[in-house]
């Protein structure tokens, strides 16, 4: 068995290095940008001190209050400051979801003839270990029309992403995962930052063949496939990182969908109503019967207190690669 076990307590460093580069080099040129949250000085201190060193008056610390921290943001966000509020843990984010939803992403559709909605960024991570923390609340605000939702899994895309999300108008929920690990990051992904991502562009990370089986991942997950792939030396297969949750980019997964015939998504989060399930449904209706999709993700249960448990209840290399097999053997209809 392939099983991969996570330190707890590791933190991604290079993804995390990148955001702030990209706040870095956005503050430089626009002034209207500001960072709040709960100990906003505190973790420029230890992640970004040329942030704090060459702004000092645009990193606001906050009181330990989410919700009151998020309605702050949205009220600066009319007086036209860019604001990048931290949320810290994606947990939090359910004190946030009126300000967010009810407030932030209606500014989408209400802004005054003439203007732009404001430009408001929400940073969140993801750790491991329940009930009350480790949870993936992602696909809840891809439901909200008016919001963008982002998860990079490499350095590259996350300073990309992150330009893309403090340069245009609108609320982006800007995810972390804690758990990608920095030693697993190629090189490549961390050099040439480049230029802004746009959103809704997926990375097609392998496109060995235009008739194998496609893999169609995020986050963390994206690691966790690629590592399977390698332990399994199974070089034909193609792997689609999402990088943005909302919106999809759908002409890439349609693409993709049309040539292998095969797919299968590897999500970290809860199947039931997740990415994944949205993602099926849609490559069903516009493929069906020739296409074949498989689901993997975690089981519809409360996080268990043990993060070793909740590892568990994630897919794992062994199971990835289970489920490629499988998904092999099953006949395709004939078009």
């Amino acid at each position: 068995m392939i099983t991969t076990k996570r330190d707890p307590f590791a933190r991604n460093h290079l993804i995390r290095n990148a955001i702030s580069a990209a706040i870095y080099d956005c503050m430089k040129t626009d002034p209207s940008i500001y960072l709040f949250g709960e100990g906003a000085h505190m973790k420029m201190h230890y992640d970004a001190p040329h942030i704090e060193k060459e702004f000092p008056d645009r990193v606001v610390t906050l009181p330990i209050s989410e919700d009151g921290n998020t309605n702050f943001a949205v009220g600066a966000s009319l007086l036209g400051v860019k604001p990048v509020v931290d949320v810290i843990t994606a947990d939090f984010l359910y004190r946030t979801m009126d300000s967010i939803c009810n407030t932030a992403a209606k500014r989408y559709f209400v802004a005054p003839e003439g203007s732009d909605p404001p430009t408001i960024v929400v940073r969140s991570e993801f750790l491991l270990g329940g009930p009350t923390t480790g949870q993936r609340p992602e696909a809840l605000f891809t439901h909200i029309p008016g919001l963008n939702v982002v998860c990079p899994s490499t350095p590259r895309d996350a300073y990309g992403l992150m330009l893309t999300a403090l340069t245009q108008p609108g609320t982006t929920l800007f995810f972390e995962d804690r758990m990608i690990e920095d030693d697993k990051i190629a090189l490549t992904d961390c050099l040439r930052m480049g230029g802004p991502i746009p959103l809704a562009s997926a990375s097609v990370r392998r496109r060995p063949s235009p008739l194998s089986l496609s893999v169609i991942t995020y986050g963390l997950m994206r690691q966790v496939v690629e590592s399977a792939l390698d332990q399994a030396k199974l070089d034909n297969v193609n792997v689609v990182d999402l990088r943005t949750l909302y919106p999809l980019d759908w002409p890439t997964l349609f693409d993709f969908a049309h040539q292998s015939r095969r797919i299968l998504i590897v999500e970290p989060d809860i199947e039931y109503g997740g990415i994944g399930a949205e993602i099926s449904a849609k490559l069903y209706e516009a493929n069906r019967p020739p296409l074949r999709v498989r689901r993997l993700g975690a089981p519809h249960l409360t996080i268990p207190a043990s993060i070793a448990h909740h590892q568990d209840m994630l897919p794992t290399e062994d199971s990835i690669i289970k489920a490629i097999h499988s998904l092999r053997r099953e006949p395709t209809w004939k078009s």
